[in-house]
């Protein structure tokens, strides 16, 4: 029950009363299950850049199971090294709850092609009850499948899908 109550707190992303003001950062891991859509494009001869966003449902993980608490949308540029297959990125991300509170912060992560990678998120505001939110958290992103088509300017559009998770997420409000 302490771990549901903990939760809460972000998924004050859920709870339409607002959110009591904290003098300690509470800690918890979320996750969203995504669609990533964009463009590849080539950048050099052994280098690619993705552009694109990542949107879907975040859910708040609790002892007894995930709670759904609202919506996530991130904006991503990552350069692929497809000689050693080495991926940095780095975006922003708008959480909507679904009374319409948002928060928003900004991402890097560094990983591998095909397998991910893992990074900083930091929350940097919000509005509604969510307003002067700050927060930390390792976020990592595992994509599981994706589609490609090439266009007719060279370009290349990307479908996937995967998990956008943040671990340790230390969240506070004022």
């Amino acid at each position: 029950m302490k771990a549901m109550i903990h939760a809460a707190l972000f998924a004050a992303l859920v709870a339409a009363a607002p959110a009591a003001a904290q003098d300690e950062p509470q800690t918890f891991n979320a996750f969203a299950v995504v669609a990533a859509n964009g463009s590849i494009v080539r950048a050099a001869e052994k280098q690619v850049v993705l552009v694109g966003t990542l949107t879907g449902p975040i859910f708040v993980e609790t002892a007894e199971e995930p709670i759904h608490s609202g919506r996530v949308a991130c904006a991503a540029s990552v350069k692929v090294d497809q000689a050693s297959h080495r991926v940095t990125g780095s975006g922003a991300c708008t959480l909507t709850a679904t009374d319409g509170a948002t928060a928003w912060g900004e991402w890097d992560c560094q990983g591998y092609e095909l397998l991910g990678c893992r990074g900083t998120f930091r929350l940097a505001g919000g509005t509604a009850r969510l307003e002067g939110a700050t927060g930390e958290a390792t976020m990592i992103w595992r994509p599981s499948a994706a589609e490609f088509r090439k266009q007719l300017d060279g370009t290349v559009l990307e479908n996937a899908t995967g998990l956008l998770s943040w671990r340790d997420f230390k969240f506070k409000t004022r």
